[in-house]
């Protein structure tokens, strides 16, 4: 740091100056012993530094004041000009612990708050918690506590974070309802135990669940979804849609629109479009089968269903299989929870797992559908090159479009038929369990563990009901007919009569349409090689 005398000095140089002395040209004035202003650019780029630490002098009223006139040019000019340089290195936090210590010992409340609005634009780092710490120690509230709680949780200090959102619900006035987010996520983020037998997400999942009326629907609902992603296992996490590369969807579409061109100008597409990663990506549905194994493999719900049958009364060795009964029993039963409460009641809810016949729905068999959705269209059809000049081929170009109309038919009848219900029944069991499971329970890990596999349940359905939406609606063919792979995929999960009367029939189509192109194969003849000394002695 400059002497105060020298500081001065040149202060009052830059003063006069203002016109035309550059940002760079302030810096080095407040900076160098010996400053050349006359330097070029690559002189400059040797003998500057950008300083990390600035020295302020507090010994006399003198330092004091030339060292307020110095803050005053780097809050104004010198920040903006080194932004990233003067946030990494805490420019402006700097400066507010000097005034603090010797200018402005007294902040009024309206000084607080201007501090805290250019707080809140630096790093999450040690000298701007230093600073929100220090407001909260001195002049406690909720404001200075949730400022300080940010500054924690951007910092990844989750327990400090907790901490201070929790003193500030306890002191709010009102309830602050984008504090209360963030209080969860830091949760979800910290993922420890809240309690001995509660986990952070195990509470931030009820803490939602008994959130009523949120104002911020779009910021409630990506908060659910970050606690029921914390919750879950990988393995039911690993089957949700993953989304596809942009330049490779460019790229299909470029292909369908290239293959619609040529059926306008007269050339006819004789394949079935099948993409195996466009399949893939697309949502997949969460089904109770899937639901009652994950149950039946967790030790932490099943921990928890053991708790609430010892809290009935009822030996606490439980079989795993009841904890997948309680959850069949929920899924398919309107009345479930009246039952399971009555039953904890008059502790018979052992009875209860065990007398119901539950069961989860077995799977349609799609046959040589299932071997093309596994392995690909080629393993079905095979790879060999179709004669373009058959006399048949008008056949083959007949069936492949009767084929494509129908698996779009397909598609349609089981969105809306099938999917659109199911959907909604899984809406109303979201809203059914968020009322009143926890309360029916009374065991806060075992309530947000049957949520969370009932959320990811319902938003699976709804994903797919939007994406195939988007597909059939406004898609081209080669998108329609993979919204049919996707609706094959996932109606073998419902055993429904007219489901297999339709996969049938759509058997039949395929195999129709294979025996055909299996008749236009163009039969390639070996080639045999001729050694050279064959071609003399042919000569």
């Amino acid at each position: 740091m400059l002497p105060t005398k020298i500081l001065k000095l040149r202060l009052a140089r830059i003063a006069k100056g203002k016109a035309h002395l550059s940002t760079q040209d302030k810096l080095m004035l407040v900076t160098m012993e010996s400053p050349d202003l006359s330097a070029h650019f690559i002189l400059r780029l040797f003998k500057m530094s950008l300083p990390k630490q600035w020295k302020f002098k507090h010994e006399t009223a003198e330092d004091i004041f030339y060292s307020t006139q110095l803050i005053e040019l780097i809050e104004t000019e010198l920040i903006a000009a080194y932004e990233m340089h003067a946030r990494k290195y805490a420019w402006y936090e700097q400066c507010l612990m000097y005034l603090l210590n010797f200018v402005v010992l007294h902040p009024t409340q309206q000084q607080i708050n201007a501090y805290l609005r250019q707080l809140d634009q630096c790093l999450d780092q040690a000298p701007k918690i230093d600073l929100l710490k220090y407001f909260q120690q001195h002049y406690p509230s909720t404001q200075h506590a949730i400022a300080l709680a940010k500054s924690y949780a951007g910092a990844e200090q989750y327990n400090q974070a907790i901490e201070q959102y929790e003193w500030a619900m306890q002191h709010a006035t009102q309830p602050n309802e984008v504090a209360f987010f963030a209080y969860v996520n830091c949760l979800i983020q910290r993922q420890q135990q809240y309690r001995a037998d509660v986990s952070d997400v195990a509470y931030a999942i009820d803490l939602l669940c008994r959130y009523k009326k949120p104002i911020d629907q779009k910021a409630y609902r990506k908060t659910i979804q970050n606690a029921v992603t914390a919750f879950l296992p990988p393995a039911t996490l690993q089957s949700r849609a993953v989304e596809t590369h942009v330049l490779a969807d460019v790229g299909r579409s470029l292909n369908a629109i290239g293959k619609s061109m040529g059926g306008i100008f007269g050339s006819k597409n004789v394949d079935i479009p099948y993409s195996q990663q466009v399949i893939e990506s697309a949502p997949q549905l969460l089904m109770d089968s899937h639901i009652v194994e994950s149950l039946n493999q967790s030790d932490l719900m099943q921990a928890a269903m053991q708790r609430l049958c010892g809290s009935s009364s009822i030996e606490q060795t439980v079989s795993t299989h009841l904890l997948g009964n309680l959850w069949l029993l929920l899924s398919q039963n309107n009345r479930a929870l009246s039952l399971v409460t009555q039953s904890l009641q008059s502790n018979q809810l052992h009875e209860l797992l065990n007398d119901h016949q539950l069961k989860t729905t077995s799977s349609l068999e799609l046959g040589d559908i299932q071997t093309i959705l596994d392995q690909g269209l080629v393993a079905y059809l095979g790879d060999a090159r179709l004669d373009k000049h058959h006399p048949e081929r008008s056949i083959l170009y007949a069936q492949r479009d009767a084929l494509v109309a129908e698996m779009i038919g397909l598609a349609i009848w089981f969105q809306q038929t099938i999917l659109y219900p199911f959907a909604d029944q899984q809406a109303r069991q979201v809203q059914e369990m968020q009322k009143h499971l926890g309360e029916q329970l009374n065991n806060m890990t075992l309530s947000s563990g049957l949520f969370a596999y009932q959320y990811e349940k319902q938003q699976r359905a709804q994903d797919l009901c939007v994406w195939l939406q988007r597909k059939l609606d406004k898609g081209t063919e080669f998108e329609k007919i993979q919204a049919a792979w996707v609706s094959l995929r996932e109606l073998k999960h419902f055993h429904l009569d007219e489901g297999e009367e339709k996969i049938a029939q759509l058997q039949r189509s395929l195999e129709h349409y294979r025996q055909i192109r299996l008749k236009q194969i163009v039969m390639v003849q070996p080639t045999v090689a001729i050694s050279p000394v064959q071609q003399h002695d042919d000569q």
